[in-house]
């Protein structure tokens, strides 16, 4: 398996957009059912990309974590909800880590957390599970987009933009593997 180059995220800035998109993709499952702070997390994914103040959303969201924190049933709904919620945060908040350090572990996070859904998929009978590998390849891409050019932002923007897209369709989706999974 070929990883993406994280390692060309080496500023505060792009390693951030990088998570952040990561977050974003995992939002259309965490979402599903009662996620009360699904706004907050699209609004600074949103935010971020825009320059605006993000300080509303990251006191709602560190809240969330801290009641939430971050599980391992990655048969409930929590455990994506969590991760979602902390890949955001751990955009953001890079303390002592090097960027591109930070990035390799924010790629694993969330390519763990599709592995987990192909392989919730596959024992269902539901598909074969190739949303890890989507995963990966969505990831290449930003990476590509984010490290390009000398501003992060509107190539943090257009990836998040193609990402809206298809959030429709990985929600449908997840809906019906929710259902199966009774998650509310």
């Amino acid at each position: 398996m070929n990883f993406p180059n994280y390692e060309a995220l080496d500023t505060l800035d792009r390693a951030g957009a990088f998570g952040l998109l990561c977050s974003a993709r995992l939002l259309a499952v965490a979402a599903l059912g009662d996620f009360p702070c699904a706004g907050d997390l699209g609004a600074l994914v949103r935010a971020w990309g825009e320059c605006a103040d993000i300080a509303p959303q990251v006191v709602s969201l560190t809240r969330y974590s801290a009641r939430f924190p971050y599980r391992d049933d990655v048969e409930s709904p929590n455990y994506y909800r969590s991760l979602s919620v902390d890949l955001a945060l751990m955009s953001i908040d890079f303390e002592q880590e090097q960027p591109a350090a930070r990035a390799r572990r924010l790629m694993f996070m969330a390519t763990q957390a599709w592995g987990n859904l192909d392989d919730i998929v596959s024992s269902r009978g539901l598909g074969p599970g190739e949303f890890c590998k989507r995963e990966m390849e969505s990831q290449a891409r930003d990476i590509s987009s984010i490290s390009s050019g000398s501003e992060v932002r509107p190539a943090y923007l257009a990836c998040l933009a193609h990402y809206r897209e298809e959030y429709q369709e990985r929600a449908l989706y997840f809906g019906r593997v929710a259902s199966l999974l009774s998650w509310s």
